[in-house]
């Protein structure tokens, strides 16, 4: 239970079914005093529900599998996203070993997205409001994972969630704006970047803007503050639009291009977890999305190696980031995904 509008509801309802519920809230990262308000507003939905509530202090771990990716993958000239390796590596493994611990036989959380069911393989499925789904960060879980999770907000709206949480007699919970990106950076990642590192200067100094055949078309600030795809606060002007098309870590350069340079028709997926390997084929009956919202692109399979795959795709996207993720969908189904390598 973050304290949120979404995790609240859900307990609500679970309670309407007749569910024996337990809360739990995670402490992961609190860069200041007001980081621990989810607390207070957790134990505030709990106690008037009568749901017992636990405190999972989970800072330490966090900072080494999380925070730490973060950093390590903006100084290897990629483009992180954390959300789904806390997904993959942290969050869900953390509550399944608590429900364990509680004797409880579910775990449920507020996502907008639904489980199914079909020909023995449980699927995360697209929510009904397309505006709030979160399939696309549910890629990595498994089977026995599948198997004992509840969404009970899967087939739901958010603003009838909001109404919810108004009639249950939670006015403040149904007021509360949604989060947004990583829960420990939500804006510019540049500072808190800078903050992690000791000695950030040994890190991060200027070097080299080159264009595709390597001339030199001016400096940068250092190559880990700049991410695949950008045109704005590059801090360069030439009679052009110029877009970041790769990162060069070794050299400390990074290669400008025009827009339609950094189209691919395909790329590589390392790190991939799929439902079923067999549901792929040589034909193009994928659909693979490389960002959250509205992206939907017609692709092809092919698996190389069990930590290694390739998408081909019917038509060229733009700012294929190193680091992203692509997640596959058929039917508005969620075959897996994986982190994107290049």
């Amino acid at each position: 239970m973050s304290g949120g509008t979404d995790s609240s509801v859900a307990a609500m309802l679970l309670l309407r079914k007749g569910y024996d519920v337990q809360g739990i809230t995670f402490r992961f990262y609190e860069g200041d005093k007001s980081a621990t308000e989810h607390i207070k507003d957790a134990e505030s939905v709990c106690h008037k529900t009568g749901i017992p509530h636990h405190v999972y202090d989970a800072r330490v771990v966090f900072k080494e599998k999380i925070i730490d990716y973060f950093v390590q993958e903006y100084l290897a000239g990629r483009t992180p996203f954390p959300c789904a390796k806390c997904n993959n590596e942290l969050k869900w493994k953390l509550i399944f070993e608590e429900a364990e611990r509680l004797g409880c036989d579910k775990v449920a959380m507020g996502h907008y997205a639904r489980i199914l069911l079909e020909n023995g393989k449980y699927f995360i499925g697209e929510a009904p409001d397309k505006d709030k789904d979160q399939s696309f960060f549910l890629w990595g879980l498994q089977q026995e994972q599948l198997a004992n999770i509840l969404f009970p907000l899967g087939n739901l709206h958010k603003t009838a969630v909001r109404k919810l949480a108004a009639e249950y007699g939670f006015q403040k919970i149904s007021e509360k704006k949604d989060s947004l990106g990583a829960c420990f950076c939500a804006g510019d990642y540049r500072p808190f970047l800078k903050s992690q590192l000791i000695t950030p200067e040994k890190h991060i100094f200027p070097g080299d803007f080159i264009d595709e055949s390597g001339k030199v078309l001016g400096k940068h600030a250092g190559f880990p503050l700049y991410t695949v795809g950008q045109r704005r606060g590059l801090g360069i002007h030439l009679n052009r639009a110029v877009f970041v098309k790769e990162i060069l870590p070794e050299d400390n350069k990074i290669v400008l291009a025009p827009l339609k340079s950094l189209y691919k028709t395909n790329f590589l997926v390392e790190h991939y977890r799929l439902i079923d390997p067999n549901l792929f084929s040589e034909q193009f009956d994928t659909i693979t999305r490389i960002r959250y919202r509205k992206q939907n692109t017609l692709s092809k399979i092919s698996i190389i190696s069990n930590q290694l795959l390739r998408v081909e795709l019917a038509e060229p996207l733009e700012s294929i980031a190193p680091g992203q993720t692509a997640v596959f969908y058929r039917d508005g189904k969620v075959l897996g995904g994986g982190f994107i390598a290049g």
